[in-house]
């Protein structure tokens, strides 16, 4: 198993420029949203038809390319990446209800724009990552260092009553929800031939469905498991949500293979957000993705042996997930200081693999 992994400076497009046609097995990848997060210069878009294009070059036929965004631009990255040539499968999304609203409160704002104080009536304690988002705020977010960031953060609020009668009427309303999930676009480029022939001579263009399957329990499902009741019906079914019925054992032809059980694997994938400890303590990426869905999505379009590519591998989050996956990974990052933090946290999660170039 040759495990080559390697993080290249520059601007993806140029880099991948320089790669030859046909040579990538997968595109796996969270570029940026476009939407100035935490006011970093490198959020200001979301990549255009010219990244999707190139993505498309390098990859073989059939391979597939699973890039996040948010919530709110992911229709702009679509449109580029099924411009380029792709076809779009599917979207996927990564749920991890930890997100925090960023909602302007409309009553405060009725008796501020009448400048008119508003009573404390309270305290709220705040905890966890409720504590990055007051009234739409992020407090510290200018800081990167999570330590110093953390320090900034408070961890009370006044609780205050309405002052005039129209905050009043307008008390509980807001401008936004909570963010408890996060779109990815599955997208393939087209096949030569029918599914069959590309798989045969390219051995891309299909999902690995065994192979991310949900076992039963597994808290990426965050649906019903095997043994909820309370979603079956009166007469013993399960209405389509559920039941008995939902992990069943798949019997193999050949008796010397295993019996694979576990949930047909379904287009969201239920996990925190990365523990400081995932993150390592030196990296201040402020957008790090977590190692197992980056693993389980990289085993999805990824074929044995094959190569994985990030053009925006960030911290290097995917490059440790393929590289767990028994997959060679190539990342490309324009942030110097992004690219190292990416090659000592590759390097501490699979001290043994061979780097290639830089």
């Amino acid at each position: 198993m040759s495990r080559k992994w390697s993080i290249t400076e520059g601007d993806c497009l140029e880099v991948m420029r320089a790669m030859p046609d046909s040579s990538i097995d997968a595109v796996v990848t969270d570029p940026p949203y476009g939407i100035g997060f935490m006011g970093k210069d490198w959020d200001c878009a979301v990549p255009g038809e010219g990244f999707a294009r190139e993505a498309l070059r390098v990859l073989k036929p059939g391979g597939h390319l699973i890039a996040f965004a948010a919530t709110r631009t992911v229709h702009r990255l679509a449109v580029a990446v099924e411009d380029a040539g792709f076809e779009l499968r599917d979207q996927i999304a990564w749920v991890q209800w930890q997100g925090f609203p960023k909602s302007h409160d409309v009553s405060k704002a009725i008796d501020a724009a009448a400048g008119v104080e508003r009573e404390v009536v309270g305290r709220q304690k705040l905890t966890g990552t409720a504590r990055r988002g007051v009234d739409g705020s992020s407090h510290g977010a200018a800081r990167t260092n999570a330590a110093d960031h953390k320090e900034r953060l408070p961890t009370t609020i006044n609780l205050t009553a309405p002052a005039t009668e129209d905050a009043k009427r307008w008390q509980g309303w807001g401008t936004a929800l909570k963010p408890a999930y996060e779109p990815a676009i599955l997208a393939r480029k087209p096949l030569e031939g029918t599914v069959a022939a590309n798989v045969l001579k390219w051995g891309t263009g299909a999902i690995n469905v065994d192979g991310c399957r949900y076992a039963p329990g597994d808290e990426a499902w965050p649906g019903p498991q095997d043994n909820d009741d309370t979603r079956r019906n009166a007469r013993g079914g399960d209405n389509g949500l559920g039941g008995s019925s939902t992990f069943k054992i798949r019997a193999r032809l050949a008796s010397e293979q295993p019996v694979t059980a576990g949930r047909w694997p379904a287009n969201l994938y239920h996990c925190p957000k990365p523990s400081r400890g995932e993150r390592q303590e030196d990296n201040d990426h402020p957008t790090v993705k977590p190692v197992g869905i980056m693993q389980w999505l990289c085993r999805m379009i990824t074929p044995p042996g094959g190569v994985v590519l990030d053009p925006f591998a960030g911290s290097g989050t995917t490059g440790i997930a393929a590289c767990r996956e028994g997959l060679d990974f190539i990342g490309i990052e324009q942030e110097a200081d992004y690219c190292e933090i990416a090659r000592r946290r590759i390097h501490a999660d699979n001290p043994m693999f061979n780097r290639a170039g830089k």
